[in-house]
């Protein structure tokens, strides 16, 4: 038995011992220790005694499992998770503000005026506001379509000449456009687009249309408000250069109406028998349309022989005298004239469209030679003329109404018909302004 215990006991020493033997002699690695136990070697972890971190991204000493920001060194924690770092934030603890621009203790956000420190409080709702907003919101400011379909109405116009394009545009809504009455009633505005279908539209709407497609050619346009309408402004013109613009589209629209040109030069050499007759003027049971005023004529005579000179009102007369209808031919006396060989005058202000007849009441033939103008003054310089264009300043730029229940006669800058307060407003700045 003392044999059997002895041996068990050598064993066991020896064991220990060769145990003993090979952890004194086996190297410590130090490449591969992970001193905190959290998978990442010393040699990679940035922080070696804490198993809660590994990386430092920015290299501010924190680690990015604790970094707010582990990409920016300046910022490491967000206290009120509004992304925004604390160090940044001038409101670390409110997650609705981190800046305050005009340094009045209130941030941007709840500053109804951030960039004025001596107020930040929300105003008293804004009545013309709360009444602009609907009619703000149907204009189309920035549209390829709108700047196509107004390109084609002042193709042609140069595009430094804004003030003829401002009055082509308009002119082409007063004679193209029916404006149909209606109470003022926001809510059944039509969009430009809806407008130009139908070609037709209250002035609230056409005032929308015109308004839209200023702004699509570039030019600042505003919605005037008075207490019944709505109208349209453009900003920025030159009121000389719109007169001259207007004035000729309301000829060119005279014109139209009437048929004729206002002015009609005739010039022309005749071989005038005995007896015979040549009338210069208008056509039997033409009349001024209501267009015209008046009409005068210059003329220059010359004849180798002597002629009578008849003024009359219409060629009716001249018909009547042919015909030796003396009963019925009728003439101005105060424009007649015998034996006329020479003669360079002016009849002014005929207000029928007649002429003046030659009559060679000799037993030879007359060489005449005739150089007539005939001018009509348009009945429209009455009501819309220069003076009556009206002008207003706004942020020191001229600016005029576009009012679009006048008709084919109107042009801009008249506004004689509106009454009441007006406010324009801008409608990308919201901005307005009370008009004198």
């Amino acid at each position: 038995m003392r044999k059997i215990v002895v041996v068990l006991i050598g064993l066991v020493i020896i064991t220990t011992g060769l145990m003993s033997g090979c952890t004194e002699k086996r190297p410590q690695d130090k490449s591969e220790t992970d001193t905190d136990g959290d998978g990442y070697i010393d040699a990679l972890d940035a922080f070696p005694y804490n198993n809660t971190e590994w990386e430092d991204s920015d290299g501010d000493g924190v680690g990015d499992n604790s970094d707010a920001f582990p990409y920016d060194a300046n910022e490491i924690r967000d206290t009120d998770g509004d992304g925004i770092g604390d160090n940044t934030d001038v409101f670390p603890l409110d997650p609705t503000e981190w800046q305050d621009s005009d340094g009045d203790g209130v941030g941007d956000n709840a500053d109804y005026f951030p960039y004025d420190e001596t107020r930040w409080e929300q105003p008293p709702p804004d009545a013309f506001l709360e009444q602009a907003e609907p009619y703000i919101e149907k204009l189309v400011l920035d549209d390829s379509a709108l700047q196509n379909y107004a390109h084609t109405i002042i193709n042609g116009i140069d595009s430094s000449a804004r003030e003829c394009q401002v009055n082509a545009l308009y002119r082409d809504v007063l004679k193209n456009y029916t404006c149909t009455a209606a109470p003022l009633d926001s809510g059944t505005l039509q969009t430009p687009q809806e407008t130009i279908q139908k070609k037709e539209g209250t002035c609230e709407d056409l005032s929308l249309l015109l308004c839209s497609l200023l702004s699509n050619i570039g030019m600042t346009s505003y919605l005037v408000f008075t207490d019944s309408h709505v109208y349209a402004m453009a900003s920025d013109v030159n009121t000389d250069s719109l007169w001259e613009c207007a004035e000729q589209s309301l000829i060119r629209q005279v014109e139209e109406t009437f048929g004729e040109p206002i002015s009609q030069p005739f010039l022309q050499t005749y071989t005038l028998g005995s007896l015979n007759m040549l009338y210069a003027g208008g056509d039997e049971g033409k009349t001024f349309a209501g267009v015209i005023d008046y009409m005068t004529i210059d003329y220059r005579i010359e004849s180798n022989q002597p002629l009578h000179m008849f003024v009359v009102p219409t060629q009716t007369e001249f018909f009547s005298l042919r015909d030796g209808d003396i009963a019925n031919f009728t003439h101005i006396t105060q424009w007649e004239e015998t034996n006329l060989t020479n003669k360079i005058g002016t009849i002014p202000q005929l207000f029928t469209f007649g002429g003046i007849i030659l009559f060679n009441e000799g037993a030879s033939a007359a060489t005449v030679s005739v150089d007539f103008l005939f001018s009509f003054q348009p009945s429209f310089y009455e009501t819309y003329n220069e003076n009556k264009l009206t002008t207003y300043e706004i942020v020191g730029k001229d600016s005029v109404l576009l009012d679009p229940t006048l008709g084919d006669y109107g042009f801009p800058g008249y506004d004689a018909e509106i009454v009441g307060e007006k406010k324009a407003i801008n409608p990308l700045t919201k901005q307005y302004f009370t008009l004198p």
